[in-house]
């Protein structure tokens, strides 16, 4: 069975489910849905000559990102993989080297009130790794310097 003939079953067969279509067994093409009580079954044939068989879509590849393998590489980079480092300004801190302002930030972003105002490399590496997962999330790469 081609792609394109088990596409159209499969959007028929939806269609007709959902109760959107009701084929008329008698002409094969659309009709009105009608209340009926009758319990017996026919077999119908469905014209798919609207299914346009010269079209194709071109499918562009899904850039896959590897987040857990980013996060390991930025650990590394930033902390050597310690979540209480804190740079020696004091200004970054914890394994992902976040200062407090943006911590506090994204921490309310998730729904974290509890660790805004708590100084990152004091809270649980779980923590941490949400906190910087939300910035990851909005901001991608660039608060790491765009690294690994």
């Amino acid at each position: 069975m081609t792609n394109k003939l088990f596409t159209a079953i499969l959007v028929t067969i939806t269609l007709v489910i959902s109760g959107l279509i009701i084929f008329d067994s008698a002409q094969a093409t659309p009709s009105t849905p009608t209340e009926t009580t009758s319990t017996t079954t026919s077999t119908t044939t469905i014209d798919l000559s609207w299914l346009n068989t010269t079209t194709t879509t071109a499918v562009q590849p899904v850039q896959t990102v590897k987040v857990n393998d980013f996060f390991e590489c930025i650990r590394h980079r930033e902390s050597r993989g310690d979540y209480t480092a804190v740079n020696p300004t004091g200004t970054f801190m914890g394994a992902y080297q976040i200062y407090q302002e943006g911590w506090d930030t994204f921490a309310a972003r998730i729904n974290r009130h509890d660790l805004v105002g708590i100084p990152p490399n004091t809270v649980a590496p779980a923590d941490q790794d949400a906190v910087a997962l939300a910035m990851y999330n909005e901001l991608g790469k660039k608060p790491w310097g765009g690294a690994c």
